[in-house]
């Protein structure tokens, strides 16, 4: 068998017992068939400000550029916050938009999963994302949205572990993984 694919999961909360980072824990501790997913450090990455995104290159921006660099494909979890993607998210995208024309994230695929303690799972949130990281030249997943609702209730010692929720996300995974098989044939 071939190499897995490494997949970058981005967490879109900052907040030590986050849902997000919680879920993308556990996929990172699953073993997904040709796939090997690895949760990225966000907790240095500062606001987006064009005076600092100069050379040299903050270490923490760094990091996170090979990372989305080496990486296949990424998975971005975000709660929804007023209707919208975190604003964690959008400073990491705004990042990852950089530097203009040869930015790491230009055709990478993408799986987004949107999160929430209420009933909607976030699905509020997918539409910003999906057309931020359009905007950017990421290619955003199609096909069906993850959204998990009720997520504080599927957190048990620091893991995700809704079952029904953990199955679509392998479902998607397996999307993803036929997706960067696609755009690495182009």
């Amino acid at each position: 068998m071939s190499a897995p694919y490494k997949i970058l999961a981005i967490t879109g909360s900052l907040r030590k017992a986050s849902f997000n980072t919680a879920l993308l824990n556990t996929l990172a501790a699953t073993d997904y068939d040709g796939l090997k997913v690895e949760v990225a450090d966000i907790s240095e990455i500062p606001l987006y400000n064009q005076d600092i995104d100069v050379e040299p290159v903050l270490p923490a921006i760094q990091t996170l550029r090979d990372q989305v660099a080496a990486a296949d494909a990424l998975i971005i979890a975000s709660p929804e916050y007023n209707y919208t993607m975190s604003g964690v998210i959008k400073n990491i995208i705004d990042w990852l938009s950089r530097p203009y024309g040869k930015a790491a994230v230009v055709g990478k695929p993408i799986l987004i999963i949107t999160t929430s303690p209420g009933s909607t799972g976030g699905v509020r949130a997918q539409s910003p994302i999906r057309s931020t990281l359009a905007a950017i030249g990421a290619y955003p997943l199609g096909g069906a949205e993850v959204i998990i609702a009720a997520v504080d209730k599927k957190i048990t010692d620091g893991r995700f572990t809704d079952e029904a929720n953990l199955t679509f996300i392998a479902e998607s995974l397996e999307r993803l993984k036929a997706e960067i098989r696609v755009r690495q044939a182009a």
